[in-house]
């Protein structure tokens, strides 16, 4: 007995030894016990409905709070931007405690981020009782964000001195009890003379599940045990956590899911040892078994980034998963069609909202080829290229999927007559930049060398804040770095395609800069470059015409009605003529085009006259091949 009881005590010192090495964080103290974020105005859409929309929310989380119902999980996609909300009160409140910190959060929510002087629509706020989002975007699956975490160490002048052996085992055992019951444990740890030392309770989101729920609390106690104060508390992405030396949650909620673990090990192999020692020696080994996973995870990470690129990215997801998100395909879900298939909207079992892409295209043949370059582009992400989440190969037809982008894409927006909303200046110029910084990430930015292939307006998608993400890698080639062109089939789009490309089949990532500066000057004129157009009445020929005759602002959109910058316009139409030069070496790199662009001093060569091809061209040359 006295042998067990001495194991237990030298298992629990150790384990409050490697606790302590462990302690991440510094000491900090907060006169509130509540945690508010409101989402920057730069990251956002003004929105004229947004009060109206939050009380819209709100309404729907309080007619849903129930006795069975302490936490709300939904979303409102019928409107722009969407909305996204979430609540999660503490297990052990009632129905009415419930709703009145949910009353409390709105409130706050709504004076401090919705006010008239506040620019911001969205937010958070996390406090003792409840945990309250009301946000533009999917958080079904973020589980960790450490720009959101905050830790509140009370000072109140007394300090937890012999008491922080008590703190962690009662961390240990909240944890436990969260991870196996559902998200939420309470729990005390008494001295020696009976009297409770510390008291602590633990709470997840319900959208966690085991491993997250303890990889979350494990770093939350870690930042809590740099307090030295009698009471503190984390509010963390994914859980909460709080201890106090004074009693702050009712036997109820102590006694609600006991340790069932613990209880079997003392009826099952230790019936002669106290409830103390088996408590003890359970804590230790749960805790020196955390401490084990979190060694692992370690380890995992540090691998994982090595064998990413050798796990196709084509099992993420099942065919009859994806039928159903998007309706069967249902033309009402259909977002757009490209040269390689159409995409339709979908929303996963987890309430994530994506684009899937059905192929045109399904040969075997076809299939193997494209899919190793979706393991190539697979790793790529940037903030201006569209995201691909993964792809399903196993079923009728070939599918893709892409993050959602909520707006329109640019050619909607830019080309469509009597459109509400015209583009200003200062957002045209803003996603000239971001594509430009995108496509030499495609160049440069990674291990391969990633020519796109199809750059124009209707694959350029723009975000709820007009930053643009290029999108459609389904003709993408990648080529290594050792290689400078190589001839492959034609594929693109016409009024986009370089001249050499087209004609010879010569594939350089000077192909990419060619349309990218058609683009551009489609952007600043508002005009579309049709194929099917005569060359000399083409946007290109218009352009290079006043560029000779120096009255190249003439260009720029009639329905921006002058109101632009004159220095910014003038600089892309001119990048634009230096991009669509016949000769391939005149052309900027990406590279040289994103410094033109952002810097104010940069001087540039005098563009040559651009090919100016046609249909026509293009038909008569094909029939001289022949």
């Amino acid at each position: 007995m006295q042998f067990c009881a001495s194991i237990a005590q030298f298992l629990t010192s150790v384990s409050f030894l490697v606790l302590l090495l462990a302690t991440v964080g510094s000491s900090s103290s907060f006169a509130s016990n509540s945690h508010l974020v409101c989402q920057p105005q730069e990251q956002q859409l003004a929105n004229p409905r947004r009060h109206v929309d939050f009380l819209r929310a709100m309404s729907f989380v309080d007619e849903h709070i129930t006795a069975n119902k302490l936490w709300i999980d939904s979303s409102f996609t019928d409107v722009s931007p969407p909305i996204y909300m979430f609540l999660q009160c503490r297990q052990d409140l009632s129905v009415s405690d419930c709703r009145r910190c949910f009353n409390e959060s709105k409130s706050e929510l709504e004076r401090t981020c919705l006010s008239s002087e506040s620019n911001s629509i969205f937010g958070r706020i996390h406090s003792d009782n409840c945990f309250l989002r009301f946000d533009s975007r999917d958080f079904s699956e973020e589980f960790v964000d450490p720009r959101f975490d905050r830790a509140e160490c009370e000072d109140t002048g007394s300090r937890l001195g012999s008491s922080s052996r008590d703190l962690d085992e009662a961390f240990v055992i909240v944890t436990l009890k969260s991870v196996r019951n559902g998200g939420f444990g309470a729990a005390s740890v008494s001295r020696a003379g009976g009297n409770p030392a510390v008291y602590a309770l633990s709470q997840c989101w319900q959208t966690l599940d085991e491993d997250s729920c303890r990889d979350c609390l494990v770093h939350a106690r870690s930042r809590l045990r740099a307090c030295d104060g009698n009471e503190a508390r984390a509010f963390f992405t994914g859980c909460y956590l709080k201890y106090s030396t004074h009693k702050f949650f009712d036997d109820a909620a102590e006694r609600e899911h006991d340790d069932d673990q613990i209880n079997f090990l003392q009826s099952s192999f230790f019936p002669d040892l106290s409830d103390k020692d088996i408590t003890r020696i359970a804590i230790a080994a749960i805790s020196l078994s955390i401490l084990a996973s979190l060694g692992a995870f370690i380890s995992y990470r540090r691998v994982s980034r090595k064998r990413k690129a050798q796990i196709p990215p084509c099992s993420n997801f099942k065919y009859e998963v994806l039928e159903k998100a998007t309706e069967s395909f249902n033309d009402s879900m259909k977002l757009g069609q490209g040269g390689a298939g159409s995409v339709y909207k979908g929303i996963l079992p987890d309430g994530r909202v994506v684009a899937v892409k059905k192929l045109f295209f399904n040969t075997r043949e076809w299939a193997d080829q494209f899919f190793n370059e979706v393991n190539l582009i697979s790793g790529v992400q940037h903030k201006n290229l569209v995201r691909l989440l993964g792809c399903s190969i196993e079923g009728p037809k070939s599918l893709l999927v892409y993050e959602y982008v909520h707006n329109r894409s640019l050619d909607q927006i830019l080309f469509m007559k009597n459109t509400v909303h015209i583009l200003s200046w200062k957002q045209r110029f803003n996603i000239i930049i971001g594509i430009s910084e995108g496509l030499e990430y495609l160049h440069k930015g990674s291990e391969v060398k990633i020519i796109h292939r199809d750059i124009k307006t209707s694959n350029i998608l723009l975000d709820q804040n007009l930053s643009p993400k290029i999108a459609d890698f389904g003709l993408v080639r990648s080529m290594g770095n050792d290689k400078t062109q190589t001839n492959t089939g034609i594929a693109g789009t016409l009024g986009y395609l370089a001249p050499e490309y087209l004609i010879k089949g010569q594939l350089t990532e000077k192909a990419d800069v060619y349309a990218f500066g058609v683009l551009i000057i489609e952007i600043a004129a508002g005009k579309k470059n049709n194929a099917f157009t005569q060359g000399t009445n083409s946007i290109l020929y218009s352009v290079w015409q006043h560029f000779k005759a120096k009255t190249l602002s003439r260009s720029v959109d009639p329905r921006l009605k002058g109101k632009f910058t004159e220095e910014e316009a003038l600089k892309v139409l001119q990048i634009g003529l230096l991009c669509v030069q016949s000769s391939v070496e005149l052309r900027p790199s990406m590279s040289e085009i994103v410094s033109m662009l952002k810097n104010k001093d940069c001087k540039f060569d005098c563009p040559k006259q651009p090919p100016f091809l046609s249909a026509s061209v293009l038909l008569q040359d094909e029939e001289a091949r022949v």
